[in-house]
């Protein structure tokens, strides 16, 4: 059982997207200025340097640069969940210890990506981990992109031990959540990871969620949190359906971070393009014009729900 009160993080959490300038470096003034967006907008907490921050295609040295302009900027007003998974052990670690020093609230990682390991490295590379920095600890499971899936024999493992706070779940299945819940507990924090099943997850028993599209449209997850909390499961429904229509659009643009981005620039913050090999979005397609439109006209039909 976790030794964390890990309560503060039961809510939405934005996956948060890494800014760069015109030529692919990072853009730290940028960096606070979206930030300071999210904060304003009533979002409570961030994700730094996951799978939307393009965390893999930044170097560690990139990746601190960025927790410590988040921390700088918000970390005495949101909480910070800092991802430092890399294929590298050592790495790891060095980025969890970094990440203490820096003030996040917690630490999350994938499994090692790249090869193709077993339970018994997963189980090692996660437990050093958790060992370089006396903080929570967020399970990362999303085998759609390792190649790997977190199953109930590795997770019983690692929940003996006391900094694993809890999991954020993001593979298909919905009953995975509730099976990690079951298994760890009322004080054990499960986040939905898949946004198309926000609703469906909260209802399996997923505490909270961190999500790559929340960025496009964090009133519309705020929201429906709401009339989740609320017990108004038919308007949380409807709000779900809209969500995941605006979702199937965003993920039709060259790639998904790209149009996060844009679309953000749109609201006013312009945090550059995605690195390569993911695709830049242009503000100005119509499409994704389009797009904003739609998601600024739901946020507003559905503000007063």
């Amino acid at each position: 059982m976790s030794k964390y009160d890990v309560s503060r993080f039961r809510n939405v959490t934005v996956a948060l997207n890494t800014p760069f300038d015109q030529n692919g470096e990072l853009d730290l003034a940028a960096t606070k200025k979206v930030v300071r967006y999210f904060c304003n907008k009533g979002v409570k907490s961030l994700y730094v340097c996951g799978s939307t921050g393009e965390g893999f295609l930044l170097d560690n040295d990139e990746r601190k640069k960025v927790v410590e302009t988040v921390m700088e900027e918000v970390g005495n007003e949101m909480n910070i969940i800092v991802h430092v998974g890399t294929p590298s052990t050592k790495h790891a670690c060095e980025l969890a210890k970094h990440a203490e020093e820096a003030g996040a609230h917690a630490t999350s990682a994938v499994p090692c990506v790249y090869y193709r390991l077993g339970e018994e490295s997963v189980f090692q590379h996660w437990t050093e981990i958790t060992k370089a920095a006396d903080l929570p600890f967020f399970i990362y499971n999303i085998p759609q992109l390792t190649g790997f899936n977190l199953s109930m024999n590795l997770f019983n493992r690692m929940l003996e031990n006391e900094r694993v706070a809890g999991v954020k779940n993001s593979s298909e299945p919905c009953h995975d959540i509730l099976r990690f819940k079951q298994a760890g507990g009322e004080d054990f924090l499960v986040f939905n990871g898949p946004d198309e099943q926000y609703l469906a997850g909260r209802i399996m028993g997923a505490d909270a969620g961190i999500g790559g599209t929340y960025g496009a449209m964090p009133e519309l997850y705020l929201k429906i949190e709401e009339l989740i909390r609320r017990g108004e499961l038919a308007k949380a429904q409807d709000l779900q359906n809209k969500i995941t229509q605006l979702i199937y659009r965003l993920i039709s643009f060259p790639s998904m971070y790209g149009a996060v981005k844009s679309i953000i620039r749109l609201d006013g913050v312009d945090i550059g393009a995605p690195r390569l090999p993911f695709l830049p979005v242009s503000h100005e397609d119509p499409a994704l014009v389009a797009l904003f439109n739609d998601i600024k006209k739901t946020i507003e039909e559905t503000k007063n729900w």
